[in-house]
């Protein structure tokens, strides 16, 4: 696999969004690396295609776009014990600390300290992703891509 993939970018603090060729994600030992098969484009996409008020004060630039996806596993880290290459997958795209108060009660929906996959950390928008395992969501084989 070459260290370089196409990818979708915001680029510039401006309307519009650009293919570019930039690194494919590292993943550390809890994390998984999806190859990317299909992707979907949902409203947060428009607002930061836009480059609307709340995408000019939410996603730092450059930024790989994109949150709704569905892959297969191409990697994953030492940890990792409960996926296998090749397996078909998509994952959640709010990234949660674990850590403090809110994702230690069981409340990872009001983690302050939450990232948005394709907002404030890379997304789904290339060839491939990198998410903890912990949001890596199985696909079943009676469920089409």
């Amino acid at each position: 696999m070459s260290n370089m993939m196409r990818a979708l970018v915001k680029s510039r603090a401006e309307p519009g969004i650009w293919m570019e060729e930039v690194p494919v994600p590292e993943i550390g030992p809890n994390d998984v690396l999806i190859k990317i098969k299909k992707t979907a484009i949902c409203g947060t996409d428009v607002h930061i295609y836009n480059w609307d008020q709340w995408a000019q004060k939410t996603v730092p630039v450059p930024m790989v776009t994109g949150h709704e996806f569905v892959g297969t596993v191409a990697d994953f880290g030492a940890a990792v014990t409960e996926y296998k290459i090749g397996q078909r997958v998509s994952g959640e795209g709010h990234i949660v600390c674990g850590h403090c108060r809110n994702c230690r009660a069981g409340r990872g929906h009001l983690c302050r300290n939450t990232l948005g996959v394709g907002v404030n950390r890379p997304g789904a928008f290339g060839e491939y992703l990198a998410i903890p395992q912990h949001n890596v969501v199985p696909i079943p084989d009676d469920v089409p891509d």
